[in-house]
């Protein structure tokens, strides 16, 4: 895998025992948040502004608490960084990258596809994560041992990207327009060399491209937070995750990104930027 930092090449042992970690308070964070998700589907759920506009619930914040206590009970000197608590400077080369709930839009109108993200870096680089989704009872990691994809009650399975290799076969998914208002014919050439493009929102499209249900996403608008975790679950899919202009991307410091199974980013590539 030549996307990888070779700093990392004798550290398998320290990845594995964080993404345990990660799947842990992942896991504990989803329990809580399903507990907000019912005063969503309730109507009773109480959702604020934060200052660029976007939603921030109390299940937003009390989940990235309670993952970055369980991080530091275990990884004190590990750095964190949250969306909606900040950064944690630590003392050494790791740093967890967290999204407590991507998706907060779909969470407050009661809509099951939010989940939570949790990138593991090393030097910069995403080298595993934790993608999991609590009110679809879908769970996505990935370590140097590969991605895997665990749903309700079934056993593990390998997660892998599709082998679609044409753009004019593939299922092509952005969250909404609402992200592109300066370049909606970007998106709108896309659709039209695509089969099929559908609005499968946030990281839940992640999810079914990483295990080969969709061929590729498009994300006009990222933070760290939003796609740590899914470039290493991708890479270690097989897919591909470079910025708008086919840049192949090894860090979460991207702001527009393409996510694909491989075999068609050239040519989506090349459809975006006609």
């Amino acid at each position: 895998m030549d996307w990888l930092d070779p700093t990392i090449a004798d550290a398998p042992n320290e990845q594995a025992d964080r993404i345990t970690v990660a799947m842990r308070v992942a896991n504990a964070a989803g329990q809580m948040s399903m507990q907000t998700f019912n005063d969503a589907i309730n109507g009773t759920l109480i959702v604020e502004d934060k200052a660029d506009g976007s939603p921030v619930t109390r299940a937003d914040r009390e989940a990235e608490a309670l993952i970055h206590g369980g991080i530091m009970a275990h990884f004190p000197n590990d750095t964190t960084l949250g969306e909606e608590h900040g950064t944690h400077q630590g003392t050494n080369d790791w740093q967890w990258v967290i999204d407590p709930i991507d998706g907060t839009v779909s969470f407050t109108h009661g809509v099951p596809v939010f989940g939570m993200l949790i990138g593991i870096e090393h030097c910069g680089t995403p080298v595993a994560g934790v993608m999991h989704f609590p009110g679809l009872h879908e769970t996505v990691w990935a370590t140097h041992a590969g991605a895997f994809w665990k749903r309700g009650e079934h056993e593990p399975v390998r997660a892998a990207v599709s082998s679609t290799n044409q753009l004019c076969d593939a299922m092509v998914c952005m969250t909404s327009l609402d992200y592109l208002p300066d370049n909606p014919q970007a998106w709108l050439r896309v659709h039209e060399a695509a089969r099929r493009t559908r609005g499968w929102s946030d990281c839940h499209s992640s999810l079914l491209l990483a295990t080969g249900r969709v061929d590729a996403v498009l994300e006009p608008e990222l933070n760290p937070w939003d796609i740590s975790a899914i470039i290493a679950v991708l890479r270690h899919a097989g897919g591909q995750f470079t910025n708008w202009n086919g840049e192949r991307a090894f860090d979460s410091n991207v702001r527009r990104g393409v996510s694909s199974n491989g075999h068609l980013h050239a040519e989506l590539i090349a459809a975006l930027n006609a």
